[in-house]
């Protein structure tokens, strides 16, 4: 199922429900990522890539970013912001978290036997 979002411009955007990604949306928003040098820059892409992921359709008058990565730069700021809070939630679905305090992962708290 989607969703649609309106934007402080008023455009709307139909974005996906991060339960429907897949293992490819995780490894395409990794390659974006992958292409920059810098942590800052990795995590600025890693965004666009959510972004670029999550969004089926919208009403700009730009080609979508999943075609597109550089369509996001012709959006406002404020825009922008807006829909990548949306789809930040792919990110905790994309990348689960793998916290040791996780139950299915616990921690050892037994006396060290080589000790």
């Amino acid at each position: 199922m989607s969703k649609v979002i309106t934007l402080p411009s008023g455009a709307t955007v139909k974005m996906r429900d991060p339960a429907t990604l897949l293992k490819k949306d995780r490894d395409k928003v990794l390659e974006i990522a992958s292409e920059q040098e810098t942590a800052s820059m990795q995590a600025v892409a890693m965004i666009d890539g959510l972004v670029a992921v999550s969004v089926v359709e919208w009403s700009f008058d730009l080609i979508p970013p999943s075609i597109r990565l550089a369509s996001l730069g012709e959006l406002t700021p404020r825009d922008f912001q807006v829909l990548s809070n949306e789809a930040m939630k792919a990110q905790d679905y994309l990348f689960p978290d793998m916290e040791t305090d996780n139950p299915d992962n616990p921690k050892v708290d037994t006396a060290n036997s080589n000790a």
